[in-house]
């Protein structure tokens, strides 16, 4: 009796978990214009533009988590973030490894890039 009870819990997490999964992957629904109506678009008259223009994230990061002026260690420091400050992120790029992780994200709004290893993003962030 008790392996059932194991095997059932088992598979109800599993379903719970792909249940989640798909929830998060399952995209938004995007607005269409309508003929011959304004539209909300950006500037440039794409809704695209307008809706990805940025990502927001928090640092998870346990100390100050430096910006830097490219997506490598060793450019300039910009300036830094505190441990669970939210950012919002324009675009990412591969650069320098920071342990492991070789993604670094542009902050949108004002200059600099910061390691993905030490950034969550809450949605995808689009490439450069």
């Amino acid at each position: 009796m008790g392996q059932r009870n194991k095997q059932a819990r088992t598979l109800t997490a599993m379903a719970a978990l792909g249940v989640g999964l798909l929830l998060q992957g399952a995209p938004a629904a995007v607005a269409q214009p309508v003929p011959g109506e304004a539209s909300a678009a950006a500037p440039d008259g794409s809704v695209e533009s307008a809706q990805s223009a940025h990502v927001e994230g928090v640092v998870v990061s346990r100390v100050t988590l430096h910006v830097r002026a490219r997506a490598t260690t060793s450019a300039q420091v910009l300036g830094s973030l505190e441990p669970f400050e939210k950012v919002k992120l324009s675009c990412q790029a591969k650069g320098s490894s920071v342990e492991g992780n070789n993604i670094w994200y542009r902050l949108h709004g004002e200059p600099g890039w910061v390691s993905a290893r030490f950034v969550h993003n809450y949605t995808p962030v689009r490439w450069c």
